[in-house]
């Protein structure tokens, strides 16, 4: 899913960036922590009044990235939600991107690109964006997978940009049928967007 994020959150053939570099961190390092929700390794749970992660499974994933995140959330679960979201931020665009280039997704970047990731394959870096802006289109329902992502569009931002069509009620209806885990990771990646525009202001 961060994979795909990704994809959508860059300009397929020259990489820059669409969104403010703070907002594709969080949403990210969200997707990262929505990776290992939808594989049944944490759920969300209320401690002292607060929104926590919460282990269910500490088996380590075989994707090294998802396996550092699980490793810091069992070793350190009191941390609220947020906490995670804005830890995880701080290394979640070069940590997606590392993953990327070693799956040959991207190329390593060059030195007149500093920073910037290009796709390898400007069709793959395309299809996250297009298949579910077909869908919207077409009012077809989206699986678990794609709601997450057009959930975590919504909540930095991204849908503005990237989406061709806006239609609110598709947008809240496809959010609105996640399990609860999943929305809550929406609005905590919302609630976090929001925090770090009011403290650049």
């Amino acid at each position: 899913m961060a994979n795909d994020l990704f994809f959508v959150m860059h300009d397929n053939a020259t990489g820059r960036m669409r969104l403010h570099a703070r907002l594709t961190d969080l949403g990210l390092a969200a997707a990262v922590l929505g990776e290992l929700m939808l594989a049944g390794r944490v759920t969300v749970g209320l401690a002292a009044g607060q929104i926590r992660l919460v282990a269910l499974d500490a088996t380590p994933p075989e994707d090294a990235l998802t396996r550092t995140a699980l490793d810091h959330i069992v070793a350190e679960p009191s941390h609220r939600f947020r906490t995670w979201l804005h830890f995880l931020a701080r290394t979640a665009l070069a940590d997606v991107a590392a993953r990327m280039t070693a799956d040959g997704l991207l190329r390593p970047p060059g030195r007149r690109l500093s920073r910037r990731r290009v796709p390898v394959d400007v069709n793959i870096a395309a299809w996250p964006g297009g298949r579910v802006n077909l869908a919207i289109q077409r009012r077809e329902p989206l699986h678990v997978q794609d709601r997450v992502l057009l959930g975590l569009l919504v909540a930095t931002g991204g849908n503005q940009l990237v989406l061709w069509e806006q239609n609110p009620k598709y947008l809240s209806d496809a959010i609105a049928t996640l399990p609860a885990p999943l929305q809550e990771l929406i609005a905590q990646t919302e609630a976090a967007v929001g925090d770090s525009v009011i403290s650049r202001r």
